[in-house]
Order: structure tokens, then sequence, then C-alpha cells
């Protein structure tokens, strides 16, 4: 399939070194939709509890298989912590206040405690609300509705410092709405696809899948403007390869931009795209934004995830991409 080369967005300057190799490093800023996308992989693969053993996340790295474990697991901290020291790095908050990706924990006597993962209010008036947990032997991973009523042993934490700010600290932020266009482009001018992966969302949909980074500065606004695309298409030797079955339990693509200043994000951006996908056998979409520059380096990385079939629950866990454009200026 032919790749789209238009570009309608106006002038651009474009000044690109070499793409990033490293991934971003652990124990930084982080989505509150990229936790709750890495807690909703381990559910989804049924990771056992166990306090002995451990489990590797989306990007192969392990973490201990107990509740505070998954937590680590969840923040994409370096290192699985325990309930005696999650507390290092996080900020106690108002039960009232708690959002995606803040944690309910109890640091008991010697390994008594417990930790859990807000996921999101059923009702809030209520106090009831969803839940991720490594829970216990008998238990393992649970996604389950819980009420405060129940948890009034525990204390509501925020990862981070809590003030709000961009920095290299732990922090969590929301992600801001892009724009879902089909009017970008793809060439190399703008953005990078090396080492960018297929992947095949067996099981779902019978299809592959390419990711693009891409970003150009343009100095009449001092504006970042980037995009991140997905194509996808059916793999030969299944169902899908085939202009009259074509499978309808796939919904689309959850597209993460993520705008760097060095190797920390500063910025997150979601679309929901394609979802022509159940109507057509293959596409190519892309999630853009626009985002202030400041000086120096930037680079523009991301996630992809994908929704089974639009029934509420969160989509399966992120597919991360590395390697975009560094724009100087």
């Amino acid at each position: 399939m032919a790749l789209l080369a238009t570009v309608t967005m106006g002038a651009t300057l474009l000044v690109a070194a070499q793409p990033a190799s490293a991934a971003e490093p652990r124990g930084t800023r982080i989505s509150r939709a990229e936790i709750i996308s890495r807690a909703q992989d381990w559910w989804q693969r049924q990771i056992p509890y166990n306090q002995l053993d451990d489990a590797t996340d989306v990007e192969g790295v392990r973490y201990r298989t107990d509740c505070s474990g998954f937590i680590s697991m969840a923040w994409r901290l370096s290192s699985s912590r325990t309930t005696d020291d999650l507390d290092d790095i996080s900020t106690p908050i108002s039960k009232g206040d708690l959002q995606p990706g803040d944690i309910l924990m109890w640091d008991g006597a010697e390994n008594d405690g417990h930790a859990v993962l807000f996921q999101k209010w059923e009702d809030k008036t209520a106090g009831t609300f969803w839940l991720y947990e490594e829970a216990s032997t008998a238990d393992d991973m649970n996604h389950r509705v819980g009420n405060l009523s129940d948890f009034t042993h525990m204390t509501a934490y925020k990862y981070g410092d809590g003030d709000g700010e961009f920095d290299p600290k732990n922090e969590t932020f929301n992600e801001v709405a892009g724009t879902e266009t089909t009017t970008f482009s793809t060439s190399s001018t703008y953005c990078n696809t090396t080492d960018l992966p297929l992947f095949r969302l067996n099981g779902f949909r019978n299809v592959e899948a390419r990711i693009f980074d891409c970003a150009r500065y343009e100095a009449s606004d001092n504006t970042i403007r980037g995009w991140m695309a997905v194509q996808w298409w059916p793999y030969t030797g299944t169902d899908d390869d085939s202009s009259v079955t074509v499978g309808t339990k796939f919904d689309g693509f959850g597209l993460h931009p993520q705008l760097q200043i060095g190797s920390i994000t500063q910025r997150e951006a979601v679309c929901w795209v394609g979802g022509d996908i159940n109507a057509v056998p293959n596409g190519l979409r892309a999630c853009y934004y626009a985002m202030p520059a400041k000086a120096g380096g930037w680079s523009l990385d991301g996630w992809v995830n994908w929704d089974e079939n639009n029934d509420g629950e969160p989509p399966f866990g992120p597919k991360y991409t590395y390697g975009s454009p560094i724009i100087n200026r």
C-alpha cells in the first residue's frame, strides 16, 4: 500500500538530527493513561501473585509479582519498591481527589502492608471505584469495584511531588487532546520510521501495523507540531487477507505521541483513530498536535494501544515506539 505524502499544514522549518536510540528513562514523568494501560497489560495476562517471583512489563523489564511490585510496574519505576518505600516517591492526597493512576496504600508491620491502583470512579457519591491489584496467592490479579468504606486503614497517594510542574522528577500528568487527521506526511522529511517494528493483533484482528513518529518546528509561532500515524493492513495467510472476510472485533488504535525535552516526556497527546478498521481491511490515520517550543533539543516518542470491542473497559497494554526526530532550534 502506498504511503500518503501530502503536506497541507503550512510552511515549515525542520532541522533533524540522528534519531534517538534509547528509551525514556524509568522513574520519570508518566501520564495517567499510560499507568492504567500498563496495569491492564498485567490484568490481561493474569500475572499470578508471588512475593518471590517476578514478571515482565510490556518492554520486557521484570518486576516483583506482589502488590507493590505491581504498582512499581504500572508507574514504570526503575525497580520494584515495597509498601515501606513507595511513599518516598509519592505525595499523600485526599481520597476524594483520587484520579486514574493514584494508589491506596497501607504499610503494615513487616510484610503486612497492601497497595491497590485506582482506575476510575464507579459512583463517587457512593464511594465506589474500580481498582487493579495483585491481591494475594488466593486471588492473584484483580480488576474489581471497591468501596472507600473498606479502605479506611489506607492512605491515598499520587505518584510524584504533586506540584504539577515539569521537571525531571517523577510525576503523573493528564494527556491533552490531539486531533485525528488524514492530512499529514509520512515522508522522511518529517518522520522517522526506523526500528519501529510491525506488530500483530493476534486473536482480535489479523492485521499488521506500522507506527510513524513525526515532528517539525515552526519558527513563525515558536511551536513544535507533531503527529503519530498508524498504518494497518491484513497479514498474509489469514481470513483478513481477503476482500470478502473482514473481522469485526477490533475498534481502533489509541495513539499517544509524547513530546520530550531531552529524554523526559513533557506533554502527551491522545487520539482514538481507525474506527473504520471494521469496515475496511487497511488504512492510515494520524494523531496531530501542536505544543509551544522551548530552547534545546526536542524529540517525539510515544506509545500505541488498541481496543478489542469498545466495551468501555481499558484498552490492551501499550506498544512503545522509540527513535524519533530530534528537533533543534
